[in-house]
């Protein structure tokens, strides 16, 4: 195909020709373009002086891509080939014209371009990493590892087409980039000389001065004087890593080499206050290991004096005199003992649950004379109320139950009768010389108890922590008289009674937590003298281990007694029929289940502590509102009044 324009006119040599002998001479080669694919067709281009614009026309005839002309694109072009071009050929040589006039073509689409000036170009540039044409203008985005990205946007400006653009990002560290894409390998490939870490590192091994503080002095140099190098300290071999400028490398190293130069003649004795650990608990483990690296060293042998650790309690310091390498090893020591160590939340729920059953059912008679001669028959159990005989005194005396206190029966007859329980039916009296009386006395007896308990406390890891909520009794534990029964001695213990828990937490791998437990549950049963106490008691010792905020149960004893206790007559008792006039009966059922909820949660940081105060705080303020008749809270008062800080969780 023939592309060929003047001032004249335009003449296209494919499908025709301007006379026979030329339509004679194009037919074969028309012929054989048919029948090659469109990219390998070969053309020539003759245009001189012509519109741009037709020549926008004619490509976009040849290589079926749509144009989208600026207004703005206006101008005449020549352009002239001698030998045959494919499509992709004519496409660049239509770029290249674009670019010589100043203008570039813009991709908007699936082989659509837009054809705008090049000054407007960069803000229409698309975004690829290589563009597909040369004479296209593309925005690239380079990361910088090293190299300062305002720096880097200076250096390439010049190299940047006039119509191109570049921008630094400082936060990023990133250049944007447009340009035409044969240019943007050029830039690529100078960012990436200038990008290539030109940093120096040096290690420099102290003899004097600790690594830490030749650390802390370098990198003050840094801010002061604006120098590029970067310190950091080897403590286990007392050394110093410098990196950076060559030139600020080198720097800091002569200075690193004048301070460290001198013997140092302090530092023999050190003061080390701490913040967590015990000082007089660090001696000992400190002891034990300056005796073994002054035995390995042999500087025990060889200079006779030894290191000296010791502890001032009041300030919780340790004071050390060691020479220089004893002293930078105890200090690892210490700085690694004296951490803050986590602690745990353990609460607890103790549930104890008795169930008692009583019944009793018993018939007591009595019949005797009233003259001088008195036959008796009665019956009378330990068991049963009331006082069967203590009665019958009362019916003979005079004045029966009047209570007027005159008669030591009537009294023993009344205080019986206040202690019954359950059903009495009776009766009694005198007919002639016979007395007589009869009480029948039922009971059934049901006491359930659930005693609920919540202790909880806050333990640090490894620390025991106890809590306990109860009373104390008196034990008698001895007792000592004179020879004439005078000037009594006793000796006398107390005893812890009530819910009692002694927790040893270990946090371990994975957020678990090991428990070593004691959770003691006791209380009195009875008094039996003066000073004698039976006291119930329910312990657990035992260790546990349990996820962090998982629940575990422990106990679970349930202990069941029962109890039949039978009084009768001796033959009587067993007749038919009769039997139960001389029997009386009781059965007791005792049922007691004793279980324990135990639940930690690690608390590593303050702000745990925060939330985890701020919601028991929380949980008790409610119960008081629900309870309170107005609106205010007496704990919120409480708190900000004596401790003079707001309520948690306000």
């Amino acid at each position: 195909m023939n592309l060929k324009r003047s001032r004249h006119g335009i003449s296209h040599l494919l499908l025709g020709a301007i006379s026979a002998g030329a339509l004679l001479l194009a037919l074969p080669q028309a012929s054989a373009q048919m029948d090659t694919p469109a990219d390998q067709q070969r053309h020539r281009i003759n245009l001189s002086d012509v519109e741009l614009t037709d020549l926008i026309e004619d490509v976009s005839i040849v290589t079926g891509y749509t144009f989208i002309v600026h207004p703005q694109v206006r101008g005449r072009v020549t352009v002239t080939s001698q030998t045959p071009l494919t499509t992709s050929e004519v496409f660049d040589v239509f770029l290249s014209t674009l670019r010589v006039h100043q203008f570039v073509a813009v991709p908007a689409g699936d082989r659509t371009y837009r054809i705008v000036p090049e000054q407007t170009a960069s803000s229409d540039a698309s975004v690829t990493s290589r563009g597909r044409d040369g004479e296209l203008f593309v925005t690239q985005i380079l990361k910088l590892k090293y190299f300062n990205a305002v720096e880097a946007a200076q250096m390439i400006k010049p190299v940047i087409n006039p119509a191109g653009q570049v921008v630094a990002n400082k936060n990023s560290n990133t250049l944007v980039v447009v340009d035409y894409a044969s240019n943007m390998a050029r830039v690529r490939e100078i960012v990436a000389q200038l990008d290539e870490d030109q940093s120096m590192v040096e290690t420099l091994e102290l003899r004097n001065v600790p690594a830490r503080e030749m650390e802390t002095i370098l990198n003050g140099l840094t801010d002061e004087f604006a120098m590029n190098f970067s310190v950091a300290a080897s403590e286990s071999t007392n050394s110093v890593i410098i990196r950076g400028d060559q030139v600020a490398v080198i720097k800091a190293l002569q200075v690193a080499r004048r301070l460290d130069e001198t013997e140092r003649k302090r530092d023999n004795i050190r003061v080390i206050a701490l913040n967590n650990a015990k000082a007089e608990q660090i001696v000992p483990v400190l002891d034990r290991l300056t005796g073994a690296i002054a035995e390995q060293q042999g500087a025990g042998e060889t200079s006779g004096i030894g290191p000296t650790i010791s502890a001032h309690e009041p300030t919780n310091s340790l004071i050390i005199s060691a020479d220089f390498e004893m002293l930078e090893a105890i200090e690892r020591v210490v700085q690694s003992l004296d951490v803050r160590r986590p602690q745990v939340l353990v609460e607890a729920i103790v549930v104890e649950m008795s169930d008692n059953a009583v019944d009793e059912l018993g018939l007591q008679f009595v019949v005797s004379g009233t003259g001088d001669d008195i036959p008796f028959a009665s019956t009378n159990y330990s068991r049963s109320a009331p006082n069967m005989l203590a009665l019958t005194g009362a019916l003979a005396s005079e004045g029966g139950l009047s209570g007027d206190g005159s008669n030591q029966f009537q009294d023993a007859a009344i205080s019986s009768l206040l202690g019954l329980e359950g059903l009495t039916l009776g009766g009694g009296g005198v007919s002639g010389d016979t007395l007589f009386g009869v009480i029948l006395n039922a009971v059934e007896r049901d006491v359930a108890s659930n005693i609920l308990s919540t202790p909880m406390l806050m333990a640090v890891d490894n620390e025991t922590s106890s809590i306990i909520v109860g009373q104390e009794i008196p034990i008698t534990t001895g007792e000592v008289l004179g020879s004439d029964n005078s000037n009594p001695f006793r000796t006398v213990e107390r005893k812890n009674v009530g819910v009692q828990l002694d927790v040893t937490p270990q946090i371990g791998e994975g957020d678990s937590v090991k428990l070593s437990i004691y959770q003691e549950a006791s209380n009195v049963a009875d008094a039996i003298a003066s000073g004698e106490f039976i006291t119930n008691k329910r312990s657990i010792t035992t260790t546990v281990v349990a996820d962090d905020g998982e629940i575990i149960v422990l106990g679970g004893l349930v202990e069941q007694t029962s109890s039949i206790s039978n009084s009768q007559v001796p033959i009587l008792g067993d007749l038919p029929g009769v039997g139960p006039l001389f029997k009386s009966r009781g059965k007791t059922n005792v049922k007691t289940n004793l279980m324990v909820f135990i639940r930690p949660t690690i608390v590593r940081d303050p702000e745990d502590v925060r939330l985890t105060t701020t919601q028991k705080f929380r949980y008790l303020r409610a119960q008081e509102l629900m309870r309170s008749e107005g609106d205010g809270s007496l704990m919120d008062e409480f708190v900000s009044d004596v401790l003079g800080a707001a309520p948690p969780g306000s």
